[in-house]
């Protein structure tokens, strides 16, 4: 029997709020239809990341996401990308938000991992023809994210005595700045944290785009704060690895970005000296 265990209905209810029950209610029936679709199988437990529910199934993986418009989003980007090796491949998708993905093995998630470490995923990023897709503008992405950021900050008095609002303020300002100028411009992949970069058999893979358009420099962002104590070195070291990267915006990215990142270390099961590295980043001590 097709069930959605709990914590993905939490996650998805956190994110879109309760009147994602009415689609869960649907999921089932529109697993069934795309299985016959598409000839699968699915063979695994349902996963769950912050915005769509995703399937392991005999020949690739089924993602439905409930806002058509985030899988159209993605589909395009992943088009955008098809040329280059370290991205997951697109199978087929279609209009009602369902997306049919290739299988990456042995697809571990490689957190933990830095910008040098999955470099070579980032220069395929990089390398991808310059006309992007039409897709929304990256300063939407940075004002709804860090509007949801603050929103949890100001629910939680534990965040607010570790990251101030002030600090939060401080840096969406900056970033809202940055995002509104033409930078490295091209399709931002938008959510290139480590847990969206999996093992594969010839290296990382890039998966789940919440694509944009704007400066790609914020893309190297959450990979370079996996180690906030070597933010120097790192950038020093991506700047002679990419071609076109200014290392002065990365790191201004990083500085207007550090309060975000800090509040996701608290909310999560941190590393306590990263999550320490990061807050005194973020407040600036």
């Amino acid at each position: 029997m097709f069930e959605i265990p709990d914590e993905a209905r939490r996650r998805l209810t956190v994110r879109f709020g309760d009147g994602v029950a009415a689609w869960l209610d649907e999921v089932p029936a529109r697993v069934e239809g795309l299985a016959r679709r598409w000839g699968l199988r699915c063979d695994g437990v349902v996963l769950s990341g912050n915005s769509a529910l995703v399937l392991p199934a005999d020949r690739g993986v089924l993602k439905l996401h409930p806002v058509p418009a985030i899988a159209a989003a993605e589909a395009a980007a992943l088009t955008h990308w098809a040329p280059v090796a370290h991205v997951v491949d697109l199978l087929d998708h279609e209009d009602d938000g369902g997306l049919l993905l290739a299988r990456v093995r042995p697809g571990t998630v490689l957190t933990g991992s830095g910008a040098l470490d999955v470099l070579p995923a980032v220069v395929d990023l990089w390398s991808a023809a310059p006309d992007p897709p039409a897709v929304p503008p990256l300063r939407e992405r940075v004002a709804d994210w860090l509007r949801r950021v603050r929103e949890q900050v100001a629910a939680e008095p534990r965040l607010r005595a570790r990251v101030p609002l002030e600090a939060l303020d401080r840096g969406e300002a900056d970033a809202l700045g940055l995002a509104g100028r033409r930078g490295h411009h091209g399709l931002v992949h938008g959510d290139l944290h480590p847990a969206n970069l999996l093992a594969g058999a010839a290296g990382p893979v890039v998966i789940d785009p919440r694509p944009h358009v704007g400066d790609r420099t914020f893309d190297l962002v959450d990979l370079v704060l996996v180690d906030p104590s070597g933010v120097d070195a790192t950038v020093a070291a991506l700047a002679r690895a990419l071609p076109g990267l200014d290392p002065d915006l990365l790191h201004a990215w990083c500085r207007a970005l550090a309060p975000a990142n800090a509040v996701a270390a608290l909310r999560g099961a941190p590393d306590a000296g990263r999550t320490r590295r990061l807050v005194a980043l973020a407040v600036g001590t």
